[in-house]
């Protein structure tokens, strides 16, 4: 007996009809229209027919693509406060006025080009251009809140893993020199900034993890610094946060000027308490 059958419903639309297996109210049956040729709604039901079989098939769902990542963002999943903030502000800017009132398994890896095509047009503001660095930053957000969604079955793939952004144009960074390092902290001396500049330009942190610093992460016999964490500003206030990576976490040498500066900030702290 077939599982399934195929009857037109216009010109170049097909209902199709698979039985889905035994279900505790009796044999399920799932209806899906396909538009195309009779061939392509076939190829569907074939495929349709195989996730049956393995288990992976996923429950019909209205759910928008603006409604779920805003019910991702709002359970955290392990995000840093800054960073769905962030999220936030891309799928309000960025993905809910192209994609957000598309449901989660219509959107197909061809509605993705497009997107991408559409931000780089008039994804900015006032429909300005919008960089490829931030279309790719979208993208990111959209991937993610789609392989949680592949993850609790809502969808049968992550079509945003098949379509990569726009490359981004590799900027160079300029380096100061032994010699522009010296005029920097010439020019600084006797400034409050003197030690964190010079701290800075030691190690070669960045802004959150400098930040974050505390005098039990030094070291000053062994001459080294323990990265532990990072600051950031959030709109709830400043708050700390683990590296984003294991890497993150490092212990970095500390040459004799840094040394020799974090000994007289401790000294100037101590003074100034007393």
């Amino acid at each position: 007996m077939s599982r399934g059958n195929i009857t037109r419903r216009g010109k170049r639309s097909w209902r199709i009809k698979f039985d889905v297996g035994e279900h505790a109210l009796g044999r399920k049956t799932r209806y899906v229209t396909v538009k195309g040729t009779r061939q392509d709604a076939q190829r569907e039901l074939t495929k349709l027919l195989a996730e049956a079989d393995a288990g992976t098939l996923v429950e019909p769902t209205k759910i928008t693509i603006e409604q779920h990542i805003k019910e991702w963002l709002d359970d955290g999943h392990q995000l840093a406060p800054k960073t769905v903030e962030r999220y936030r502000e891309l799928a309000q800017n960025q993905i809910n006025p192209h994609l957000g009132a598309m449901t989660l398994q219509k959107l197909k890896p061809a509605r993705i080009k497009k997107w991408h095509a559409d931000l780089l047009k008039v994804g900015g503001k006032n429909g300005k251009p919008l960089s490829a660095r931030t279309v790719g930053h979208a993208h990111r957000v959209l991937r993610r809140a789609l392989q949680q969604a592949l993850e609790t079955e809502l969808v049968s793939r992550n079509v945003a893993s098949i379509i990569t952004p726009p490359p981004v144009d590799a900027e160079e960074i300029e380096i100061l020199t032994a010699d522009q390092v010296l005029t920097v902290l010439r020019k600084l001396e006797g400034h409050s900034m003197y030690s964190i500049v010079a701290v800075d330009l030691a190690t070669g942190l960045r802004r959150g993890e400098l930040l974050a610093l505390a005098w039990n992460h030094i070291d000053l016999e062994a001459a080294t610094l323990r990265v532990e964490r990072s600051l950031e500003q959030t709109k709830a206030g400043l708050a700390f946060k683990p590296p984003k990576t294991k890497h993150g976490k490092r212990t970095i040498s500390l040459p004799p000027h840094a040394i020799n500066v974090l000994r007289d900030h401790r000294r100037q702290q101590l003074e100034f308490r007393l």
